[in-house]
């Protein structure tokens, strides 16, 4: 029988019985070994076992009160170009990196300026940029507030927003399956773009190395947290509303019963081998702040908490239990200034 979401009962027998054969057993490793054995074989079957450092063409730049901007076109290794901006304080010394991500939001003409304000970004662009910032982040752009705290901020155009959108959330369906046909998955894709881009911040010059972290939002959180899975390069992470369980999210009214957006966030070469909150864990144990909100439709409550559970466990035997922060916010799915504050003032204490 196939339910009202399109579930039929063969996944929801799937869900119920999945024991995920990679997930983290205590009875049968130890988290190093776990981690040693799980990334090669996670990174084999994503792909990307080699990560190339993408060319950068310069188109433009700004001042704005002592932040310097620019708008750059990243050259990925799979022949994609993205437009991304760049924002730094106006220091000669090192900076720390964040690779910013932005989020889904079923709002697509926009990708980069969901996060960065440049103080002559057209009009068409600029508009939608002030009310996504109003709708989701308090009225503030995320990266102007890191830039001003002293990160150099890098964010691009994920494959589908900005200036590689398609044709909106319907488009989404045509745009996995079109990748499909050639054993592609767009969120592989799109990990694999965001490791690039994470090579190109670490090595421009004037950032610090060793202060490098990812730092999003709803699909811009869970894309935070596979950089810090996958990476040695990210040292620290913020993720922000996306964390669940696998058989806590497949349930009634979830997006992730629906295809469209979920095919950002499904591998299908880890499906069904690793749940969210062990792929997260893979980060341990670096500094890593997970928030959710209490009344978040997207990420009931209880599902969070109790992948926060996992979660805690992993870095628990990973030797560096405060090195994981999980909050439960009282909010819904928005990201509000106290929050982002909240969480600068953790990155400023990590890094």
């Amino acid at each position: 029988m196939i339910d009202r979401e399109n579930m039929p009962g063969l996944a929801k027998r799937l869900r119920d019985r999945n024991a995920f054969a990679w997930n983290f057993d205590p009875a049968a490793s130890d988290v190093a070994t776990w981690q040693r054995t799980t990334l090669a074989a996670m990174r084999r079957a994503l792909g990307i076992e080699t990560i190339a450092t993408p060319l950068a063409t310069h188109l433009g730049e700004w001042d704005d009160g002592g932040l310097l901007g620019q708008h750059l076109q990243l050259n990925y290794s799979n022949g994609e170009t993205a437009d991304a901006y760049l924002l730094r304080p106006a220091t000669e010394h090192p900076t720390p990196g964040i690779l910013l991500l932005h989020d889904h939001g079923a709002f697509f003409s926009i990708g980069r300026q969901k996060l960065i304000r440049r103080p002559d970004e057209p009009r068409e662009t600029a508009a939608p940029s002030d009310d996504w910032a109003t709708r989701l982040y308090g009225g503030r752009h995320l990266g102007n507030a890191l830039a001003r705290r002293g990160y150099s901020v890098l964010c691009v155009d994920a494959l589908g927003w900005g200036g590689r959108a398609g044709t909106g959330y319907e488009g989404q369906q045509a745009l996995a399956a079109n990748l499909m046909q050639f054993g592609q998955s767009l969120a592989g894709i799109v990990l694999r773009e965001d490791l690039e881009a994470l090579a190109f911040l670490k090595r421009l010059e004037g950032i610090d190395p060793e202060c490098v972290a990812s730092f999003g939002f709803s699909m811009g959180g869970a894309r935070a947290w596979q950089m810090a899975a996958l990476s040695p390069d990210v040292k620290a992470c913020v993720s922000v509303g996306w964390m669940g369980t696998l058989s806590g999210l497949m349930q009634s009214g979830s997006n992730q019963l629906r295809g469209q957006s979920a095919f950002y966030l499904l591998h299908p070469g880890i499906a069904g081998r690793i749940d969210y909150p062990h792929f997260a864990a893979l980060a341990a144990p670096k500094p890593a702040l997970f928030l959710s909100g209490r009344e978040d439709r997207h990420f009931p409550e209880a599902d969070a908490a109790e992948a926060f559970r996992q979660m805690q466990i992993i870095w628990d035997a990973s030797g560096a239990p405060d090195a994981l922060q999980t909050r439960m916010a009282p909010d819904g799915h928005v990201f509000p200034v106290q929050q982002q504050d909240d969480a600068i003032d953790w990155l400023d204490r990590v890094l």
